[in-house]
């Protein structure tokens, strides 16, 4: 097949591919690849259609033959590490992006950092997510990822700035608000941290944890009435919260209602039979404090 042939046929199975019609263009790639072995952008592109079609492992065999041939194409480089990201093989991934770091495409970094964040180097996810930052400020989820990430991290005051930068941007951002809180919390700053959290509520009331933290921060502030209605609720929406139903019977003990402290520990219990040295550890500061 000519140059030019091979052209009108890319041509010919990316217009099937628009049409929906993916049987048809896989036929043409499949006949490209074994007239062409060593044509690569055959490979990507029925890659693609095996990744739309939800074939990865299919994907990731003729990207690793199309590795073979030029191990440093751009684009099987960025889709080999997308499937190892989502197949959580972080190592490989990082394999796979590294090489492309150079480029500074924002998306690239994003994904380095995820695979950093996944596996655990925290450090190395914080740079690259800072480097998205720098490279596309409106980058999706950027400063809910540096929030989580400078959390992870104990560096809450960063942590304050980014989510503050990044709640001027997105004000109606609950996930924002809830980082904000957790970071406010550990500062110790428990007013602002209620602030955050309440206003996270606000943003997305149907969200259980969120009321159990705003429970746990009103119990900080020996808010214990409020502390037992963010409680209440939080169990209201998630009957599988150990902690709150935890939080619960200690308010109970606290006012001396054992028969009900007991009722909310034994739930607690029934969830997670672990909760025990939880609740002995906790009704142990109780006592002590």
């Amino acid at each position: 097949m000519s140059n030019v042939n091979v052209k009108k046929a890319i041509e010919k199975a990316r217009k099937y591919f628009d049409s929906g019609k993916f049987l048809h263009s896989m036929q043409i790639y499949h006949r490209l690849i074994n007239e062409h072995p060593s044509f690569v952008d055959a490979y990507t592109e029925l890659a693609f259609i095996y990744i739309k079609l939800g074939k990865g492992n299919s994907a990731e065999k003729l990207l690793r033959k199309a590795y073979e041939i030029d191990p440093n194409n751009e684009e099987v480089l960025f889709m080999l590490g997308n499937i190892c990201l989502k197949s959580k093989r972080y190592d490989e991934a990082i394999k796979f992006y590294t090489p492309l770091s150079y480029l500074d495409y924002p998306i690239v970094h994003h994904n380095l950092g995820l695979a950093y964040y996944y596996k655990g180097d925290y450090l190395e996810a914080e740079a690259e997510f800072k480097k998205v930052l720098r490279l596309d400020p409106g980058f999706p989820k950027i400063f809910e990822s540096l929030g989580e990430i400078l959390i992870k991290r104990g560096s809450y005051e960063e942590a304050v700035d980014y989510l503050q930068r990044g709640i001027k941007k997105e004000p109606y951002n609950y996930t924002l608000y809830h980082l904000l809180a957790i970071s406010y919390w550990n500062l110790g700053n428990l007013s602002e941290a209620k602030k955050a959290i309440e206003t996270a509520i606000d943003l997305e009331p149907n969200k259980a944890e969120l009321w159990e933290i705003c429970g746990e921060i009103s119990l900080e502030l020996g808010e214990i009435e409020e502390a037992e209605r963010y409680f209440n609720r939080a169990i209201w929406l998630d009957k599988n919260l150990v902690d709150s139903f935890i939080n619960l019977g200690l308010i109970y003990k606290y006012r001396g209602r054992d028969e009900e402290a007991n009722k909310f520990f034994g739930e607690a219990m029934r969830i997670d039979p672990n909760a025990k040295f939880k609740i002995d550890e906790k009704l142990k500061f109780l006592r002590d404090g």
